[in-house]
């Protein structure tokens, strides 16, 4: 694939086997330039010395806490971080998140999740964040204001509405779970299930124009839902 030529990827994990397997598996997907580290110490070397565009990060390190490298990482940069790792708890992810990692991914896996979470993340990184307008249908999503426009009016957004559709806004034309909708909005995937239909709802109602049958943001039984952008 073309679009994955032009990236470079960190593996940051102490397990000889998947840095060899997924180091393999990224090349014969279309990468051309990934790196490995198995500590943070080779980690901060990689990151000083190579131009790097996605680490995929595990957790449990010999020299300390993958934790670590990404409060470092965010306090000069945006650089596309994926969480890699065997820690499945609550707030395992929420310490993640709440430090900006983009995605969470539990050990074990299936490699081509992996590489969906790669590509749907350096999409996002790389073009939608610079995209502030997005045509949907007969609305804008103006997310420099945090406004809809539809039919030449202007549609105020409450925050937690913003935030979902710019969230799914990243993730254009992709299924999104439930779950990472939860965990990135409110930080929790337990508790909210009800509340995330209400927003959706109220969402529907202001872009679509029949919200019983919406066309823009759908609904994937049992999956999650998708913001549909036509090209």
């Amino acid at each position: 694939m073309d679009f994955r030529n032009n990236f470079s990827i960190l593996i940051v994990d102490d397990e000889t086997n998947l840095l060899e397997n997924l180091y393999n598996f990224l090349k014969d997907k279309g990468f051309k330039k990934v790196y490995t580290a198995k500590n943070l110490k080779e980690s901060r070397f990689k990151l000083e010395n190579f131009k790097i565009d996605l680490i995929v990060l595990d957790l449990m390190l010999p020299d300390g806490s993958g934790f670590d490298l990404l409060k470092e990482v965010r306090q000069t940069s945006d650089i596309a971080i994926i969480i890699l790792s065997a820690l499945d708890g609550i707030d395992d992810r929420r310490e993640g998140f709440e430090n900006k990692a983009d995605d969470y991914l539990v050990k074990p896996f299936f490699p081509d999740e992996l590489l969906w979470r790669i590509d749907a993340v350096l999409r996002r990184s790389k073009k939608i964040k610079s995209e502030e307008k997005i045509s949907l249908g007969n609305v804008i999503f103006d997310k420099s204001k945090g406004i809809l426009e539809k039919n030449g009016e202007e549609i105020v957004l409450t925050a937690t509405q913003f935030k979902i559709l710019d969230y799914l806004s990243e993730n254009i034309n992709m299924i999104v779970s439930i779950d990472r909708i939860l965990e990135n909005i409110w930080k929790d995937s337990y508790g909210y299930e009800n509340t995330l239909i209400t927003h959706i709802y109220r969402l529907r109602e202001k872009l679509e124009d029949n919200p019983r049958d919406p066309k823009i943001l759908v609904t994937i039984k049992g999956l999650g839902y998708k913001l549909v952008k036509e090209d």
